[in-house]
Order: C-alpha cells, then sequence, then structure tokens
C-alpha cells in the first residue's frame, strides 16, 4: 500500500481476515465512511474499535490494521471533502459477477448505516426530512436481492443504486458537516 492511499478492496479484505475481523471489506468501508460522515474528527483509535466489534484474534499485527485504518480515513475524508465529489464506496468493479456486487453494496450500506448510527455527530445536528429519506431507502438498499436472471436491466439498476449510494452520502456529508465547514485534508 503506497503512503496517504488506502487499501484496494483486495488488500483490505486480507487486511481484516489477517486481524481476525469478521467483517467483509466493503462493510468495513461503509461503517468508517458513515462513522466519519457523523464526526469527521474522528482518530484512527476510535474508527479501529467501531470495526472491532469482533475481536482481533491473537497473534495478528494490530499495526498492520492501526495503518490501514489511518489510511482508509485519510482516503474517506479526502473524498468527502473533494470539491469534484470524487467519494465512491469501496466495491467491486464490473468485473465481478452481479449478484456479488449487490450483496457487496448491500454489505456496504449496512455498514455505513451502522458506522452512522454509533456515533454521535458534531454539535448533536438531526438529519433533515431529505437526509431522512435517504436513510431510509439506505435500510432498503442494504436488503437488496438480486434477480438470479443477469441482465442489461439488472445491471443498470444496480449501477443507479450505486450511484444514489455514492450521491446521497456526499449529500449527508455536506448537511451533518460541522460549521464551520470541514478544513481540506493534504494529499501526502
Amino acid at each position: 500500500m503506497a503512503p496517504g492511499v488506502g487499501p484496494d478492496l483486495e488488500e483490505l479484505e486480507a487486511i481484516l481476515h489477517a486481524a481476525g475481523l469478521a467483517c467483509s471489506a466493503p462493510a468495513a468501508h461503509g461503517v468508517l465512511s458513515g462513522c466519519l460522515v457523523a464526526d469527521p474528527s474522528l482518530s484512527g483509535a476510535r474508527l479501529e474499535r467501531a470495526l472491532g466489534e469482533c475481536h482481533p484474534r491473537p497473534g495478528h499485527d494490530p499495526e498492520v490494521l492501526r495503518q490501514s485504518v489511518e489510511a482508509l480515513r485519510l482516503q474517506v475524508l479526502r473524498a468527502l471533502n473533494d470539491t469534484d465529489l470524487g467519494f465512491d464506496p469501496l466495491l467491486p468493479d464490473d468485473s465481478e459477477g452481479l449478484e456479488f456486487r449487490a450483496r457487496a453494496l448491500g454489505q456496504w450500506v449496512g455498514g455505513f448505516l451502522g458506522g452512522l448510527g454509533q456515533t454521535p455527530r458534531l454539535g448533536g445536528l438531526k438529519p433533515s426530512p431529505e437526509a431522512t429519506e435517504i436513510l431510509r431507502d439506505f435500510a432498503e438498499i442494504g436488503r437488496i436481492e438480486v434477480e438470479p436472471e443477469v441482465n442489461e436491466d439488472n445491471e443498470q439498476a444496480l449501477a443507479e443504486l450505486n450511484e444514489y449510494v455514492r450521491v446521497g452520502v456526499m449529500l449527508l456529508a455536506d448537511e451533518l458537516a460541522p460549521t464551520p465547514p470541514r478544513s481540506p485534508i493534504p494529499l501526502q
């Protein structure tokens, strides 16, 4: 993993497995994203605890997990603060099967809602009616089930859900941002 760049999906999956954490890489990225949308000032240690509901198994290298969480924290914060709206959930690419990608989106959204829900928001901000609707939609997306038939309509529907989640997260991050706005995170 390059300095200042978070792990990709496969790297994160391997790190989580080596640490003995049972969550998938999409779910872990969702948890971290949800926590940081609620409170962008969270430290890496707090984020590790958010992931650590499954206790790391004995013999793992805690420094690898710590470094990966910190790299992901910086990656997510940069993306959430990107003026070009560059945030993307960490999900499998289109070369994977439709069912696998849909399940990963459901895991990511479930993780996001869990991270957002377990993190007190700065200033006790409550979501607006629009944000509440997005969160309700996310709850539905988290229960996604894919038609067994892979066709263009199902591919298009999944692409639209992915985009809805991406934009929804940025809208939630903007609405729940502390005042004054978050400062940009420098690239390293």
